[in-house]
């Protein structure tokens, strides 16, 4: 599992029926030791209704949709889980 932060929201005009309501979010990759530290942005799923700003767990690669079987969809990200506090 992997930190990010949500930068934005990406909005789809045409999609596969597979897809329809599943909200899509821009997120950056987070370092944690220096969670202000500009990272990659990257496209993922997000099932858990995080909001602009606010830092997430998310999980990479096609592994990360077993979270949601058998409602899988092809992905290569999905948020699963909204940060409250690091404490190091």
């Amino acid at each position: 599992m992997f930190l990010g932060r949500v930068k934005g929201s990406l909005v789809l005009n045409t999609t596969l029926p597979a897809l329809i309501g599943k909200k899509l979010r821009v997120v950056e990759e987070v370092d944690a030791t220096d969670p202000n530290k500009e990272g990659n942005l990257f496209i993922s799923f997000d099932y858990v209704g995080a909001g602009e700003n606010q830092l997430v767990v998310y999980e990479g690669g096609p592994e990360s949709a077993y979270a949601f079987y058998p409602d899988m969809t092809g992905s290569d990200a999905n948020i699963l889980a909204i940060v409250d506090s690091i404490d190091l």
